[in-house]
């Protein structure tokens, strides 16, 4: 079963780049059958990081949306009360229609573009996936417990794995679609460097010119500089009791980053089990830097560490919301972290030897050949 672990959204505020191309203008004209006068909403990214979110008037069944666009963009239809999934489509410059019936909105089909091969077909595929778990889905959404949705959404994995590798075959069937660029973006935290890598370098050249394309790049290097064999970037920030820590004065030792947050509830279940390690390891010379996604709940961090019993050094990420991009002091992006837990180690050369998620077994084994027991 594929483990489940805590996004990070503030690694989903992607870097700028330079990819501005010309707009031109599309037409979008939609029919929807037994759909009421009223409104739908529609959201689209182009391949040179324009976004937009627009209302669309429905009369009829029928409503028509113009626009500019630099090149094709990634859309998604919603209703007004979200009662079913949205549709996805790639829209592109020109005109395109979009036909679906009321309640089956993701299952709807676009034509007057070349651009959605196949995407009607995952569409299909991933609306038999939540038929299966909806009424699971619906409990996880109303729960107001955090620690209950939080096992609803454990209990889930088969979902977010079945949706995974739909994904998955829809970029091995269909590698240069602009889909493909822009739905990676969000496989990250699920894909190994290698296949990240696999899947970037059969994008075709014309695909990663696009800014999706270019945002995969940068994370790829990111990934590469967290990965091991990679030079351990080094960093200083204040501690808990507002001390400067660096990682640099933890060289000549094996030092383990474990990147985790007061409200990540997988993190806080494998703390028991990490101070059972640091009270074996640590006075062979083993340590371990905390590293909390909690810059916005200074006091929720604190509180964590004293709740939980953490003995060893913490800090926070530098997240900085005005900074969300190319953030020198953010730690998470120096080290490509995209999922929490996630636990990086590192030998006394400073070299990463290790990247681990929450299943603590490999990370248990790489201490019992360090240090033979």
């Amino acid at each position: 079963m594929k483990k489940i672990t805590t996004t990070i959204i503030g690694c989903l505020a992607f870097t700028a780049f330079a990819c501005a191309q010309q707009k031109k203008p599309f037409v979008l004209n939609g029919k929807i059958a037994g759909q009421p006068d009223g409104k739908l909403y529609i959201s689209y990214e182009d391949v040179a990081d324009n976004r937009k979110f627009d209302s669309l008037t429905v009369k009829n069944g029928s409503f028509i949306l113009k626009g500019d666009i630099a090149g094709p963009a990634v859309a998604y239809i919603r209703s007004a009360n979200r009662e079913d999934s949205p549709a996805t489509l790639v829209l592109m410059p020109g005109t395109q229609q979009f036909t679906a019936t009321r309640g089956q909105l993701s299952i709807g089909t676009i034509t007057g573009n070349n651009a959605n091969e196949g995407v009607s077909d995952l569409q299909r595929e991933k609306a038999l996936i939540q038929q299966q778990y909806q009424s699971q889905l619906d409990s996880m959404r109303n729960e107001k417990d955090h620690d209950e949705a939080a096992a609803i959404r454990e209990r889930l994995a088969p979902f977010f794995e079945g949706n995974d590798q739909a994904d998955y075959r829809y970029f091995q069937k269909y590698p240069t679609s602009v889909l493909t660029a822009y739905l990676l973006r969000f496989h990250v935290a699920d894909l190994t460097l290698d296949a990240l890598q696999g899947y970037y370098d059969k994008l075709g050249a014309a695909t990663q010119k696009t800014c999706f394309a270019k945002h995969i790049a940068e994370e790829i290097k990111q990934l590469r500089q967290g990965s091991p064999g990679s030079v351990a970037t080094d960093f200083t920030a204040k501690d808990i009791a507002g001390k400067d820590l660096s990682l640099r004065d933890y060289k000549g030792r094996y030092v383990l980053l474990d990147f985790w947050a007061s409200w990540c509830v997988p993190c806080r279940k494998g703390n028991p089990h990490l101070k059972t390690l640091y009270s074996r390891y640590q006075p062979k010379g083993w340590e371990i830097i905390g590293v909390a996604d909690d810059d916005r709940s200074e006091n929720a961090w604190k509180t964590a560490v004293a709740k939980d019993g953490l003995p060893w050094k913490q800090v926070r990420r530098g997240l900085d919301m005005s900074r969300l991009k190319n953030n020198p002091n953010d730690i998470s992006l120096k080290y490509g972290i995209h999922s929490l837990p996630t636990k990086i180690l590192i030998n006394p050369e400073g070299v990463i030897i290790g990247r681990y998620g929450s299943e603590g077994d490999e990370l248990d084994k790489k201490l019992k050949e360090i240090y033979g027991e």
